[in-house]
């Protein structure tokens, strides 16, 4: 569990971040935007984080509100957009501009490429704020359904890409949309890195949805694995305490 911690917003030597606050620039990432604003009364431009999200969000958007309070000593209000299904927490960042300003612009902090276990709670934000999680049920010759994770952006996710090939071990593909110019880095939860998704990135996830239908593919990869020939993974499964190894996601690596 994380222990909350408030920053000194004048430390322009902050660089901690833990796996709460990974996983909140997954979210202001994904569903959150940095933008100018200028106040005609106090006539002084003002920097704004805003994170605009609909209904079935809001258990997201509290977890980012907590984190707010939780590192930076902000309080901040989830307000409902009139006449619209959309929800909104929007704050001013100027005082706290140094530490975000390093997060601007969808740049992935070093720290968080340089630890797995970081980068895991990221990219759950990630996937919690602009991803979809399906199960492929008509595929031929499959005895279990394929699991895929599209995360939507404007552009290819090329980090996301690299790192998910240095952690996870699975490679990556993206796939356009013409009409809405949208690309989706896709990825499969495969017997190369189910172990690692279950361990490492389910448990950061917030969306119900998104549990539900990872759990729900999870359970049917145990239960095939009950009769099946997947060797380490029949061995975890039926070991569930056993430490996880991986040639990918080495923790024992991490300070």
């Amino acid at each position: 569990m994380n222990t909350p911690i408030y920053y000194n917003c004048n430390n322009h030597n902050f660089s901690l971040i833990n796996e709460d606050l990974a996983y909140f620039i997954g979210v202001l990432h994904s569903d959150g935007c940095i933008y100018n604003f200028y106040n005609k009364k106090r006539d002084r431009l003002q920097i704004r984080l805003i994170l605009s999200i609909a209904s079935i969000s809001i258990p997201m958007a509290l977890k980012f509100k907590e984190i707010l309070f939780n590192h930076f000593n902000r309080t901040v209000n989830l307000r409902k957009r009139p006449n619209k299904n959309l929800y909104v927490i929007q704050t001013s960042i100027n005082k706290d501009w140094h530490i975000f300003e390093k997060w601007a612009k969808q740049k992935i902090p070093s720290e968080i490429k340089s630890n797995p276990l970081l980068f895991s709670a990221y990219l759950a934000g990630i996937i919690d704020g602009d991803g979809h999680i399906q199960i492929k049920h008509n595929i031929q010759d499959r005895v279990i359904p394929q699991c895929v994770i599209k995360i939507t952006s404007g552009y290819p996710l090329i980090d996301i890409k690299v790192l998910l090939k240095q952690y996870f071990n699975c490679d990556t593909h993206f796939t356009y949309e013409k009409r809405s110019k949208a690309v989706y880095t896709c990825f499969y939860v495969s017997n190369k890195n189910i172990l690692l998704v279950e361990r490492y990135i389910l448990p950061h996830l917030i969306i119900s949805h998104k549990i539900n239908i990872l759990n729900t593919f999870l359970k049917m990869k145990k239960r095939a694995c009950r009769d099946s020939k997947f060797g380490a993974i029949t061995t975890f499964y039926n070991n569930p305490d056993q430490p996880v190894r991986s040639r990918s996601l080495d923790i024992s690596q991490v300070h």
